[in-house]
């Protein structure tokens, strides 16, 4: 678990044969597999963060159960390169409310739409507004 982006994933011996074994005995759907093994490659760069911000729960669970294991102890809370990329990660340090975000009690209308950090800041300021309405 660390920003080296020349080792595609770290992971212990105990965590990888983990995974492996749930591969072998999956049953289901193959992209279920298929995305829960990228939302773990996605995870160990960018952090566990930022794949609460592209996963609804029950997908961001339905993801641990395929790979048997949990993304909090196999990736980093977050990373340098999730800090400097995710504009969802960047919004939820601009409002101060990470989990709030998570949990959609703060909203971000159009999110999607945005695309760096002037933007971000645009989009909190507009939140912060309409909060003190």
């Amino acid at each position: 678990m660390t920003d080296n982006p020349k080792q595609l994933l770290v992971l212990n011996e105990e965590d990888e044969q983990t995974i492996l074994h749930q591969m072998r005995e999956f049953r289901g759907i193959g992209t279920t597999l298929e995305s829960a093994l990228g939302a773990l490659i996605l995870g160990q760069y960018f952090g566990w963060r930022v794949l609460k911000l592209l996963h609804n729960p029950a997908t961001y669970r339905r993801y641990e159960k395929a790979l048997g294991i949990e993304f909090k102890n196999v990736c980093p809370e977050i990373t340098e390169m999730g800090k400097k990329k995710s504009i969802g990660y960047a919004i939820t340090e601009k409002l101060g409310s990470f989990w709030a975000v998570v949990m959609g009690k703060r909203k971000v209308p159009e999110k999607g739409m945005i695309a760096n950090k002037e933007e971000v800041n645009k989009a909190v300021d507009q939140i912060d507004k309409e909060d003190k309405k």
